[in-house]
């Protein structure tokens, strides 16, 4: 095959990789990019491709060897630093270097013996590899084999094999963009539905969640109830110790109240020291044993820092279906109630 020919098939394969990635399609991509280096970079009989994950490079792609077995098997950033030796774009490592490779690097590391069955290192004469530099960081690893003879790789496979590297690396550059992209919408996501402070579902999330279990509820033929609980003696703690120090006493609160949390149940802060509770297939007598449970976890002494601080709660009951067939008619009657058990003292209040 003439240059030019060699030139044309190249660019043929990165202009269908490139369409591949501008669709969206990036599943085995790198195994892709590897299978057709096989085909184009003189000399290259099998080969594999390793990124890097964190701080360690992991197998993402292999041909002629055994890739779930090499998938067990990872390096670290200093161990690829010194495959790779230092700052060269590539390097041509023969036999009898990869074996001293594997002996003073890898020692009597379990890895060589993979290696050895899946990966190939005892048959290899020669191999070239392009490492990958993104920021001055070696991002990925392109490694192509051959079993036979020393010189397999010149001048001419240097480059091919360069050109598809860097194929690779920008391949790796925009899945990791991706994947930054895709982490921060969780995070909003995440931050949309969360109370900041106490990581407790927000009061979007209960209403939202509340709404399917009383849509459930009145499916099933089943109560739900909804426990509004605001903290006593709270503003206090503020006045006295510092909105630092009540932030402390809200999250404690917030980890009291989660272990008292079934699957069926969202514990919610909302707003200020509020709390919601919605609690499914629970009739008013279960939900006041419920509550009181619930402020006497509150009530057990809370050490913050050199401070030791106690404090209490009233919580107010509406449950369906007697209290209302609709979500914010119960969390009204709830806070009603709240608000009279505030103001008669009497913690729990169920009735009107």
């Amino acid at each position: 095959m003439s240059g030019f020919e060699t030139c044309v098939e190249i660019l043929q394969h990165i202009a269908e990789l490139a369409s591949k990635l501008l669709s969206g399609q990036t599943e085995n991509v790198y195994q892709d990019v590897l299978e057709k280096a096989m085909k184009i970079v003189p000399g290259a009989q099998a080969g594999s491709v390793l990124v890097r994950e964190n701080d360690r490079f992991v197998y993402v792609a292999a041909v002629g060897y055994e890739l779930e077995q090499l998938r067990k098997v990872t390096f670290t950033v200093e161990e690829e630093e010194e495959w790779v030796r230092g700052e060269r774009s590539h390097v041509i490592v023969l036999r009898e270097d990869i074996e001293r490779f594997d002996e003073t690097l890898l020692k009597s590391d379990k890895r060589v013996s993979v290696l050895e069955h899946f990966g190939g290192i005892k048959k290899i004469n020669a191999t070239l590899i392009i490492p990958v530099r993104i920021k001055n960081k070696i991002a990925l690893v392109l490694n192509l084999d051959n079993f036979e003879r020393n010189d397999a790789f010149d001048d001419n496979s240097i480059i091919m094999a360069k050109v598809l590297a860097n194929v690779l690396g920008i391949i790796f550059n925009r899945l990791e963009l991706e994947n930054q992209l895709r982490e921060k919408n969780q995070l909003l996501e995440y931050m949309s539905y969360h109370d900041t402070l106490t990581n407790l579902p927000n009061r979007r999330l209960l209403e939202e969640f509340a709404e399917k279990m009383l849509t459930l509820a009145k499916r099933e033929n089943k109560p739900l109830s909804i426990l509004f609980m605001d903290l006593d003696k709270f503003k206090p703690i503020n006045d006295v110790y510092g909105h630092q120090v009540g932030d402390e006493v809200l999250k404690l609160v917030a980890r009291r109240l989660e272990k008292f949390a079934r699957s069926s149940d969202t514990i919610s802060r909302f707003g200020g020291d509020e709390f919601v509770i919605s609690a499914y297939d629970c009739s008013k007598k279960d939900a006041k044993a419920f509550a009181e449970r619930l402020i006497k976890a509150i009530e057990e002494p809370m050490k913050i820092d050199q401070l030791m601080l106690q404090l209490s709660a009233s919580v107010g009951i509406a449950t369906f279906p007697e209290d209302g067939d609709e979500l914010t008619k119960l969390i009204r009657v709830a806070d009603e109630r709240l608000y009279m058990a505030k103001k008669s003292g009497s913690k729990i209040v169920t009735q009107g």
